[in-house]
Parts: structure tokens; sequence; C-alpha cells
């Protein structure tokens, strides 16, 4: 009767939630949290990201190739520093600064010469870095009449020339490219040709050009050195906003050209073959699953006789060798086990733990479990009998 009677009260019925549940299960509050966590990451790291870059000749980049020291030297002496990557956002920021805006271009090779006629015509002052004679002719009126006369080896030099800025500066890091005057050029060519400078042209509208062949001088590794930093500053400075123009390779005026129209006409039937050859030599080779179907062995094989046909293939081959080691790896293994060692012991350490636990002699147990190879089947029939009883004995002893 007692078997049949209801549940006690309180007890969790089949049809109730789980003992001591406040309410329904909500399989979605697991993942709301994972999802909670991971947003709560995010903006951490966020927080946590540094505002400064480590990218070479950036503004905000505090690595050795930057160049934040002079950013903030200028912003400390009221000049407006703004870094833009696109074209379209320094031209906006020329146009609201106004005709002499300083446009320092740090990469003047990835400029087409409608975006060099767009900065001229927008009245800005041109600080290059590095231009090599591809981006010279790309300037065309801009700066033509600067060329390149090779590179060489930076070193600290005196200005040899009466410009304002190199003048004021006095000796600076000097090198990298070289660059001459075309003749019948207005201009000043300074630092054994590292810097050019051409004043503003009013015939033709376009303001102060300044050529920089060694940019080390505006990186944060050099210019606190010699004159670099007052050569930057009062190269950059001579108007009161600096627009830093890193310019990104992916910004181009050019058209977006598709992959697809660079391919030969028969790549795409050719694809298309492809893909059916493959889908068809997947249908044909691939493996058909189904049900799980049972198959009833067609004849039943007791383990003895088994372990019959072992032995007779051994005894066949006359590997009584093979024999005794199958036997005996076989009884390490299983006392093992029995004497509580892991599977690394070696014969040696099982020899000693049985011999504490039944008194036999270590050396007697080790000969059986890793003695000799038997002499004759007689003698693999006696060792077969000894493993056997020693086993039972330590069975019966670890009772």
């Amino acid at each position: 009767m007692s078997a049949l009677a209801a549940p006690a009260t309180g007890a969790a019925g089949p049809l109730d939630g789980p003992a001591g549940a406040g309410g329904p299960h909500r399989p979605w509050r697991g993942p709301l949290l994972v999802a909670a966590l991971v947003v709560a990451l995010v903006l951490l790291l966020t927080l946590l990201a540094p505002r400064t870059s480590r990218e070479a000749l950036a503004a905000d980049s505090t690595a050795p190739e930057g160049a934040r020291a002079v950013a903030q030297v200028l912003q400390q002496q009221g000049v407006r520093v703004r870094q833009e990557r696109t074209f379209d956002t320094v031209l906006a920021a020329v146009r609201e600064g106004g005709a002499g805006t300083t446009v320092l271009v740090t990469d003047p090779d990835l400029l087409a010469r409608e975006r060099w006629r767009a900065l001229a015509s927008a009245g800005a002052r041109l600080v290059l870095v590095e231009p090599t004679e591809t981006a010279l002719d790309a300037l065309g009126a801009v700066a033509g009449g600067v060329r390149t006369t090779g590179t060489r080896d930076a070193r600290v030099l005196e200005p040899g020339c009466d410009a304002p800025a190199p003048s004021a500066a006095g000796a600076a890091r000097a090198g990298g490219r070289t660059y001459a005057l075309r003749t019948g050029t207005d201009g000043t060519t300074c630092y054994g040709g590292s810097y050019v400078r051409l004043p503003a042209d009013p015939a033709t509208g376009r303001a102060e050009l300044v050529v920089l062949g060694q940019g080390d001088v505006l990186t944060n590794r050099y210019a606190a050195l010699e004159g670099d930093a007052a050569l930057s500053l009062r190269t950059l400075g001579a108007s009161p906003t600096v627009v830093w123009y890193l310019p990104d390779p992916l910004d181009t005026d050019s058209p977006t050209v598709p992959l697809t129209s660079l391919a030969p006409g028969w790549v795409a039937p050719a694809g298309a073959l492809l893909l059916v050859a493959g889908l068809t030599t997947a249908l044909w080779r691939g493996r058909r699953l189904g049900r799980l179907v049972g198959e009833p062995l067609p004849v039943v094989v007791r383990a003895a006789e088994t372990v019959e046909g072992h032995g007779r293939l051994y005894a066949g081959a006359r590997a009584g060798d093979r024999a005794a080691r199958a036997l005996r790896a076989a009884t390490l293994r299983r006392l093992r086990l029995v004497v509580r060692l892991d599977a690394a012991a070696g014969a040696g350490d099982v020899a000693d733990q049985v011999a504490r636990l039944t008194g036999t002699p270590a050396q007697q147990v080790l000969a059986l479990l890793d003695g000799p190879a038997p002499a004759d089947d007689a003698a693999l029939v006696r060792l077969a009998t000894d493993l056997d009883a020693l086993e039972r004995r330590v069975r019966s002893c670890s009772t």
C-alpha cells in the first residue's frame, strides 16, 4: 500500500518544474547573459584603447617614426592641426581655413595630377615629404621647377641658404632625397638639396611650396636633435592651420573597375563547366547514407574457440617467443590494476609490489614477468600456468 501512496506534499511531480525553482524555466537567459558580457567586453576594450597610433609620420603616433611631438608643440603654439586621410576632407579643411592653409603631404606619390591642381587652386600652402620624380611630374605647374638629383646619406648640415625657416633653425638633419631647381625657377635650395622652397607666385595664384627630402626632421626620434624641431615648427607653423594629410591608398578618384572585367571571356563558361563536373562527380562517387541496418553474424564463435585458434596459429608458426610476450604483457596489464600502478610502470616495479604483497621473492616474480623466452612448447605451457597461478595469488592477497 505504501508503494501506491501519493507523493508527500512538496515533492516534485513528473509535470512540475525542478525542485526549488522560483518560476518557469527560461532557456534564453544563458545566451542573453553571454551576449551582454560580450558587449560589455567590447565597450571596455574600446574605452581602454589608446588614442594614439604607431603609424609613421602620423600626427597622433607616439612611435619613434611618428610625429606626435611636432604636432603637439604646434598646437601649444596656437596652430590648429587636423589629421586627415581622404582628399575630400583635406580639400574641405583647406577651404575652411582659407588661402595659405598649410597642407603637409606625407606620401605625395599617391596623389594624381588633378588633385594637385585642386589643392593649388584652393590656395593651399604645400609641404611635401620626400616626393619622387613621378610625384613631381604629377605636380606639373605646381612644382614644375623642381627635379630630383638622387639620394644621400643622412647627416647634420648647415642650411647654406637664406630661406627664413632654415636660417632660423641652423644645423639640422639632412640627406635622404635631394633636389635641385630647374633653370629659370625662382626658389631656394638648402641643406645640400634636401630642402627646397618655392615662394608664392601671385601670377599663377600658387601658394608657397616646400619640399622636404628628409622626413626624419618631423619624427619623434629626431625632433629634439640639432635644429630639427625648429626647422619643422617654422616650416609648418607659417599658417594658423596645418592639415596633416596621410593619403589613403584606397582613396582614389579613379573609377572602380570590377574584377570580372579583368578576366578573359572564357573564365565564366569554364567555371560553370567545372562546377557542373564537380557536382556530377560528387553525385556519382559520393557515399549514399541511409538508416543503420543490423546484419547478423553468419556464425557465432565462442571465445574459447577464438583463443584456441590463436594458439594453433602461434604453434603452427613456431612463434613461442611471441606467445610468451603476449601472455606476459596481458598479465602485467592486469597486475598493474591489482597493485594500483599506472600504465607506465615497468615489470620491475610490478615485481616489487607483487613481492611485497605476496611474500614471493621479487627476482622470482621478475623472472616470470620479464624472463627469457621459453625453449619449447612444454616450457611455454609451464610459463602460462605459473603466470596464472601468480595472478590468482596476488588477487587473493589483495582482497
